[in-house]
């Protein structure tokens, strides 16, 4: 009778510790369940093992083990206060559910790293340069479309010659102060890129009817802006013995003001697309807004004779088809997900998560803008030989940028998705570096053909192709050094290091400043002017290296080691 009491208290005690154990593990999935739905809920990204499973049959799980852990806890009450009718069956049920659970762990783990992996997509250098090539495309447009706008103004006779020296200060002034505004899309595409791939369909329509609240909010500024006060500014920047452009470059601005909401808008949701992968949407848009544009410069330039008006209003009508085109692709469905677009309020949460972005990226853009229009303007003073040399030189080098930028637009939207996770993130950027390599090599030795085999598609001038020759190495050497710098410049933007990158971008425009200074003080040339832009080139890349070579190599632990569970104790 004791050895069969004792007997009943070792099962009762061994029924109480398996029970226990069930709860437990039943309770550490809920908190992880909950946990992530935590993180979820403060806009952080979540394991990819929760990215997998739809929104509501985790609902329904985490209820499902409510559930369970409250019948589990009835369980282990009732056999420890010997409630149930038999202990015996009590304890060869909690055993052989204990052992069932047991044997499908493995199973459900191997199941569940097997869906993280999935989750995780490391994309290969071939998708990299298939999103590139269209994305090249998209920003090829407005160089091309300037130089339409420019061919066919200045083929108008009489008052052709100086609608189209007017089209440069109009055309700066508009453009440049867009360009500042590049940090909206720069913000869209960092912060969509993590929600869509989250399939966070609340948040990702929150935050793109954000970003076009702010792009209409500062389109609508900027543009009333040029409209009312450039006739007061041209002026100041053009001399008295140019006076007769201030007139057609004020027709100009004002009427390009018009359409900066709308490029602006145009912009956010070209860099949301692009965010969510998709190329073929922006790219039809481009089209058909570039088709729009060159038909309305034939017809209103050329036929009906509105000269450089025509010609603005040709570009406004090209804009607002572009985001027709866009919002009619966006509206109702976006990246697979639900999305309704509508005029908002920002949250100040919001607010702040754009300005983190906005705020250095709208400076490090700036300092951009100071550096290459130091650097015109020191040109300019070099003669007209020289001086021509230099535009056609920076021409072809501005076409070149595009495959850089396409770049930087490519780690921008690959990159977010996967930070955290060491291994696919130091792949990944160890791909960015590569393609860069790869379209460095391109830039150079087509601009080497094009600058010494070629010239004659620039200019027919004998002593202008002598003068842009003479620079034409330093030319080419920047050509394959800018996607290396625009490329690395785009991964530390995707990880967000704004800060870093803002003391490197004013540490290099302290320095070109200076470097201009010194040139012109011993003695400007072309070949000098060039130099300083290949010592940007390498100061941008060697500040861009000293950050993230470290980071590349740094050892990652091995997950073999820490994810191998630890023994069981001895009995």
């Amino acid at each position: 009778h004791s050895l069969s009491r004792n007997n009943s208290s070792q099962n009762l005690r061994e029924a109480e510790a398996a029970a226990a154990a069930v709860v437990l593990q039943s309770g550490g999935e809920l908190r992880r369940r909950k946990g992530d739905h935590h993180q979820a809920a403060k806009g952080r990204p979540v394991l990819p093992r929760c990215q997998s499973e739809p929104e509501d049959v985790r609902e329904a799980s985490d209820v499902a083990n409510v559930t369970n852990v409250d019948e589990q806890i009835a369980h282990a009450l009732e056999t420890s206060l010997g409630k149930r009718p038999s202990l015996e069956t009590s304890t060869a049920t909690t055993a052989t559910a204990t052992t069932a659970a047991a044997a499908e762990a493995p199973a459900a783990a191997a199941a569940e790293t097997s869906e993280g992996s999935a989750a995780v997509h490391e994309a290969s250098i071939f998708e990299l340069l298939k999103f590139t090539v269209p994305t090249m495309g998209i920003w090829l447009a407005s160089p091309i479309l300037s130089l339409v706008d420019a061919t066919v103004v200045g083929a108008q006779p009489v008052v052709g010659v100086t609608e189209l020296a007017a089209l440069t200060p109009g055309t700066v002034l508009v453009d440049y102060l867009v360009y500042v505004f590049t940090f909206l899309g720069i913000a869209t595409t960092n912060i969509l890129s993590v929600t869509v791939a989250e399939r966070n369909a609340k948040r990702t329509q929150s935050r793109l009817n954000d970003a076009l609240t702010l792009a209409l909010v500062c389109g609508v500024a900027i543009g009333s802006l040029i409209f009312f006060y450039n006739a007061k500014l041209f002026p100041l920047v053009i001399s008295t013995t140019s006076a007769e452009l201030v007139q057609p470059a004020s027709t100009y601005a004002s009427i390009r003001a018009i359409g900066i909401p709308f490029a602006l808008i145009g912009m956010v949701l070209q860099c949301a697309f692009l965010a969510s992968k998709n190329t073929r949407v922006p790219l039809v848009s481009t089209l058909i807004g570039g088709a729009a544009n060159l038909v309305g410069d034939i017809a209103l330039v050329k036929y009906w004779g509105l000269g450089i008006a025509g010609a603005a209003w040709a570009t406004v009508l090209s804009q607002v088809l572009t985001v027709l085109v866009l919002a009619s692709k966006a509206n109702g469905t976006f990246a697979g997900m639900p999305f309704k677009m509508r005029a908002k309020v920002p949250k100040l949460s919001s607010l702040l998560e754009f300005l983190r972005i906005a705020g250095p990226v709208s400076i490090i853009l700036l300092s951009k803008v100071v550096v290459f229009s130091v650097i015109s303007l020191s040109a300019a003073n070099l003669g007209a030989t020289a001086s021509a040399a230099h535009t056609l030189l920076f021409n072809v080098f501005l076409f070149f940028c595009v495959p850089g930028d396409s770049l930087n637009q490519c780690a921008q939207t690959f990159l977010p998705p996967v930070q955290g996770l060491a291994r696919s993130e130091r792949k990944l950027k160890n791909r960015i570096i590569l393609t860069g390599n790869f379209v460095g090599i391109v830039n150079a030795l087509l601009g080497v053909t094009l600058i010494f085999f070629f010239p004659q598609i620039l200019t027919t001038s004998e002593v202008v192709t002598k003068s842009l020759q003479s620079a034409g190495l330093l030319l080419c050497c920047i050509l394959f050094l800018h996607p290396f710098g625009i490329s690395t410049e785009g991964i530390l933007m995707a990880t967000k290091q704004f800060d870093y990158l803002l003391g490197t971008y004013i540490f290099n425009m302290l320095c070109m400043l200076g470097t201009v200074k010194l040139i012109a003080t011993t003695g400007a040339s072309l070949t000098k002017v060039w130099q300083a832009l290949v010592f940007m080139q390498v100061l941008r890349l060697l500040a861009n290296a000293v950050k993230i070579i470290p980071q590349q190599l740094k050892r990652i632990p091995d997950s073999n080691t820490t994810n191998t569970p630890a023994p069981a104790p001895a009995n």
